[in-house]
């Protein structure tokens, strides 16, 4: 079975990847997960590129 991995902004889920390298499917999710995000970010003062890029990490591959 495929890799699923979960990309993160902090704790806040933004995409969900299945399989590996050029194979992969990549899923975003829908649009209140984003604005979400962005509510984060103005509240904890990641205004510019580099705080935001910063808080956004993937979380261990999940073997199904």
């Amino acid at each position: 079975m495929p890799d699923v991995t979960i990309v993160y902004w902090r704790d806040i889920p933004a995409q969900v990847i299945v399989g590996k390298g050029r194979r992969a499917s990549k899923v975003q999710l829908p649009e209140r997960f984003e604005q979400a995000i962005d509510r984060a970010a103005m509240k904890v003062g990641a205004s510019d590129t580099d705080a935001y890029l910063a808080e956004w990490r993937k979380a261990p591959p999940l073997f199904r």
